[in-house]
């Protein structure tokens, strides 16, 4: 009689795996690939219309200043510089370059800054004209603006003419149009404020690109809060410093309305902690930058991917009220981009 056929035992799952890695045939095991992170914009962006005006946004000052050297090199009128910092000796090379070829070239600095009284100096033993604005206790001539030949181009910003300001995170844009006459003329009110004769337009009708200052304005905070408080789906941020209580509580309400908030923060500025802390207790998501030894230099803000501020004011007490300070406003997505781009490197970058 044939023997009863019997079924086959099946050797259990974990020691057929310990064989596989015996032998070295086990089956490959799926990773996800890491993901790269979003690399920080390395050039100009291309200049983007928004309304009669075109303007492009210069991340950091390794892509502005070369912009800027440019400007000076081709202006043919007139050059017209105000700076907090004023440190670079090649722009300062440039601007004597434009002196001597016959344009007219005009400088406002900060005195209380020695870089940028030791560079006054220099231009003016070259002939340059040097204004210093009029500072007081407790404020500061914080504008970073160019424009030449009577407002053909401006470039303005929060990036400074720092021997070290380079490769900072922050930044500058490039502007043509309305804005760029507007932004002449707060220039040239700022010549009469330092006791010099100038003839200040009025202000070109531009509901595209706003040019919001601070003293004798008070501008920009209004600026600031309307940006926040209007946000309806994200609001990106980076800040060098935030101190300023009314914001801090409009981003805690924006949060508590369902608005995905993410502010970015430099880490050495400390006076931004208890804010941070708030922020963090309201549910905020509030990171601290990560760099390589660089600032994060900025003060921008972007609403939906499309509402912009962002200039020379600190979002603070001093940033909003006592010091002078320029910032520039405008809504469009494209021009956004470039500083969303820098923005969402900057986070990812700075992790944990």
């Amino acid at each position: 009689m044939p023997s009863p056929i019997r079924p086959r035992r099946s050797l259990p799952v974990p020691l057929i795996l310990g064989l596989a890695l015996l032998c070295g045939c086990a089956p490959a095991v799926s990773r996800a690939a890491p993901v790269a992170p979003a690399p920080y914009p390395a050039e100009a962006a291309p200049a983007v219309g928004i309304g009669a005006d075109t303007l492009g946004v210069l991340p950091r000052g390794v892509v502005a200043f070369p912009v800027i050297r440019r400007l000076i090199e081709t202006a043919r009128r007139r050059v017209d510089v105000e700076i907090y910092e004023f440190g670079r000796a090649d722009i300062a090379a440039d601007l004597v370059d434009a002196h001597r070829r016959g344009v007219a070239v005009t400088v406002i600095t900060d005195p209380t800054v020695p870089a940028s009284e030791a560079t006054a100096e220099h231009l003016r033993a070259a002939g340059v004209a040097v204004a210093a604005y009029p500072v007081r206790r407790e404020m500061i001539d914080h504008v970073k603006l160019l424009v030449v030949d009577g407002g053909a181009a401006a470039v303005v910003g929060g990036i400074n003419w720092g021997v070290t300001s380079g490769p900072n995170h922050d930044f500058d844009a490039l502007v043509r149009g309305p804005a760029a006459a507007n932004l002449e003329r707060v220039f040239l009110r700022d010549l009469v404020s330092c006791g010099l004769q100038a003839g200040v337009p009025s202000a070109t009708v531009d509901p595209a690109v706003v040019v919001a200052t601070t003293l004798p304005d008070t501008g920009i905070r209004p600026l600031a809060l309307e940006l926040v408080d209007g946000a309806q789906a994200t609001l990106d941020l980076e800040l060098f410093v935030l101190t300023d209580a009314g914001v801090v509580h409009a981003l805690a309400r924006a949060h508590r309305r369902g608005v995905r908030v993410r502010l970015l923060l430099d880490p050495d500025q400390r006076p931004s902690d208890a804010s941070a802390d708030l922020l963090r207790a309201a549910g905020v998501s509030v990171r601290l930058y990560r760099g390589s030894g660089e600032k994060l230099h900025a003060k921008a803000a972007v609403a939906d991917g499309r509402r912009v501020l962002f200039g020379s004011a600190n979002w603070t007490a001093g940033g909003f009220s006592r010091n002078h300070e320029l910032d520039i406003g405008f809504d469009s997505a494209p021009a956004a981009a470039t500083l969303l781009a820098a923005m969402r490197a900057d986070w990812e970058s700075s992790r944990g």
